[in-house]
């Protein structure tokens, strides 16, 4: 496994994880764990999608960083 790869298994986990504690309610949607293993599991993802060339998902993982980092940022302001 090259190092390109295991960023983008990482990247994956981070989502799976965050997924999976959100749905047994162990974290919330809302929460900063929450929001920080979106925000940095969709940054390792765009980093190996924009390396593979695989542009669709270069899309999608930008999108989810920059709303992952919208609401951390409003959550960090209402503070």
């Amino acid at each position: 496994m090259d190092t390109l790869e295991l960023i983008g298994w990482l990247g994956a986990g981070c989502l799976l994880i965050g997924f999976a504690l959100n749905i047994f309610q162990k974290i919330h949607a809302e929460s900063n764990t929450y929001l920080l293993l979106n925000l940095f599991g969709s940054i390792l993802l765009l980093y190996n999608a924009y390396m593979n060339g695989a542009f669709p998902f270069v899309a999608v993982n930008f999108v989810w960083v920059v709303f992952s980092s919208f609401k951390l940022i409003q959550m960090r302001l209402k503070a």
